[in-house]
């Protein structure tokens, strides 16, 4: 709830804030200690700015087609969800025009916790789910369809850390309140908080919650950075199957991999116009709107430049030749 204040009551309660200080500093230095110490600590990790992580590159198919740059980044700022049964928060920047070479292009960032990073790196699938949540929050937010393939840039960000940092940290300063939050430590007054702390020694357990030194004027400070959108809309279900494929490692007579040979069976598809394939240094996604997807993360390091398919209607297969580096 926002309660308006006057000046006199701003500082009446400022007033009785550094009195409880002074109490809690007389009657028990510890508790006073870890309390400051504790604000110190959160307030440095707060202000930690956003740090790129890994950069996609897919397209806008509609309203107009263009290139479109998705930076996905770390952000202290962005809690892990509260368990893998609850949905992932991010936050996101606007979606800015930018012009790439000839073309139109566009370019987003999109940051989340660096845990959830940190585990998704561990974890292709996990890593893929977080990539199609933000792109299923750039659909549902900017009314834009996107193509569902993706590639992983060489490099880990489009455009300069500043201007990154200032899309999210733009976005960061309008908050607004979460649909469906309940009363936690972060809506109760500083007094309030205050007055919860035991200052009898170190008999009882400090709170599991991090107490928020902010008045009741103020807005909630995570509330508003928070995009969320549940997880369980990205499961393995609603993905295209797979289509049955081989990958062959051609060697040389020492025994090193000089390219690889992907054999994909495309059963029902007419024509190669209608697939979609994206080969990085170290991962291949092919995929056939509606019919098939497969996202394959390959053995040895590859040529994106000499990459080569061919489609044989008589057999329905398509063939990838990567060279290895």
């Amino acid at each position: 709830m926002d309660i308006k204040m006057t000046p006199d009551q701003l500082l009446s309660q400022v007033n009785q804030f550094w009195s409880m200080l002074d109490d809690m500093a007389e009657t028990s230095p510890q508790s006073y200690q870890k309390f400051i110490q504790r604000h110190l600590e959160e307030g440095k990790e707060f202000t930690v700015p956003a740090e790129p992580h890994l950069c996609l590159q897919t397209k806008i198919l509609d309203p107009e087609e263009r290139l479109l740059f998705i930076n996905i980044c770390g952000w202290k700022r962005v809690p892990p969800p509260e368990s893998d049964g609850h949905p992932v928060p991010l936050i996101a920047g606007k979606l800015k025009d930018l012009s790439e070479g000839a073309g139109e292009s566009a370019i987003i960032s999109i940051a989340y916790s660096p845990e959830v990073l940190a585990k998704a790196d561990k974890d292709p699938v996990e890593r893929d789910q977080l990539i199609r949540l933000a792109m299923k929050y750039i659909e549902q937010q900017h009314k834009v369809t996107l193509c569902h393939s993706y590639h992983i840039t060489p490099f880990s960000l489009k455009g300069t850390t500043q201007q990154m940092r200032s899309s999210l940290e733009g976005i960061g300063k309008k908050p607004k309140k979460t649909k469906g939050k309940t009363d936690d430590v972060s809506d109760r007054s500083l007094l309030e908080q205050l007055r919860s702390i035991t200052v009898k020694g170190e008999e009882k357990e400090e709170p599991k919650k991090p107490i928020e030194i902010m008045t009741e004027s103020k807005s909630k400070p995570r509330a508003g950075l928070i995009e969320v959108i549940s997880s369980s809309e990205l499961s393995e279900e609603n993905l295209p199957p797979p289509p049955q494929y081989e990958l062959s490692v051609i060697e040389d007579e020492p025994g090193s991999p000089q390219k690889l040979i992907l054999t994909v069976r495309l059963q029902g598809v007419r024509s190669v116009s209608s697939c979609e394939l994206n080969v990085s240094k170290d991962d291949l996604m092919l995929e056939v709107p509606g019919k098939y997807r497969l996202h394959l993360d390959l053995p040895e390091l590859v040529n994106e430049e000499t990459v080569t398919a061919k489609y044989s209607k008589a057999n329905g297969a398509l063939t990838v030749t990567m060279s290895v580096l």
